[in-house]
């Protein structure tokens, strides 16, 4: 009988010392799918040894010094081998293109004649002023909007929203899928609540701009005589 009661007390000491010399770790996944890098190392390196566990993008490693600090470098080598989702840049100048001479109010930025010779040969536009730049800054694959008033002449209160669904890299090209303009224009018409009725023009289409160029993508007509909008993009890769 004592010497059961040595054997399970030594047993006993063993597990103490056993759990003592387990560590754990806390390690985020900044970069990368958290739970896939959590499956990988899980697959990979779950044991005796070590036990692994998600919680939200952060991986807890729980097992001896050894297979932790292995299960850390492997979860860091995996950051570094995932693609990473940059940070990008899309400006819009929202340019108002007139049929007629003289009502442009001033001379174009130099950047910017460049890309409107086009309109202004082929259109038969005269004159053209920047209503407002707008600029998108968000992750690429994810989408990316702001909006606000627009300074349209003879349009008190019109507004503008300016969105892309899905910006992506590639090479030296910026692709922005479901690239939208959309200029809300107040009339002087009511609908039966006695509310102002709006008449909304709009530039959509998927574009590819080439990193640091600036593109005219589209216009829209504003007017009866011809007035329209002209959207143009650049686009950049911020880090």
């Amino acid at each position: 009988m004592k010497k059961l009661i040595v054997l399970t007390l030594a047993f006993a000491a063993l597990l103490c010392a056993a759990d003592e010399a387990r560590v754990q770790k806390i390690v985020p996944v900044r970069n990368g799918d958290a739970v896939q890098v959590f499956a990988t190392v899980r697959d990979l390196m779950t044991g005796p040894a070590l036990n692994v566990k998600l919680y939200q993008t952060t991986v807890v490693l729980n097992g001896t010094p050894e297979a932790v600090a292995a299960a850390e470098q492997l979860i860091k080598n995996l950051e570094t081998s995932s693609p990473r989702d940059r940070d990008i840049e899309v400006t819009g100048y929202i340019v108002l293109a007139f049929t007629q001479a003289g009502e442009g109010g001033g001379a174009m930025p130099g950047e910017l004649e460049p890309v409107l010779k086009q309109f202004r040969n082929l259109l038969n536009y005269k004159s053209f002023r920047v209503l407002d730049t707008v600029i998108l800054r968000g992750k690429e694959n994810s989408p990316m909007s702001t909006g606000g008033f627009l300074a349209l002449p003879n349009a008190p209160g019109a507004t503008d929203d300016f969105f892309v669904q899905k910006p992506s890299v590639h090479d030296d090209v910026v692709r922005l899928k479901e690239l939208n303009l959309r200029v809300h224009i107040p009339t002087t018409r009511l609908n039966d609540k006695g509310q102002v009725i709006t008449s909304t023009v709009a530039v959509a289409t998927d574009a590819e701009v080439k990193i640091g160029q600036k593109v005219a993508i589209g216009k829209a007509s504003v007017n009866a005589v011809g007035d329209a909008l002209i959207l143009v993009i650049s686009a950049n890769v911020v880090n």
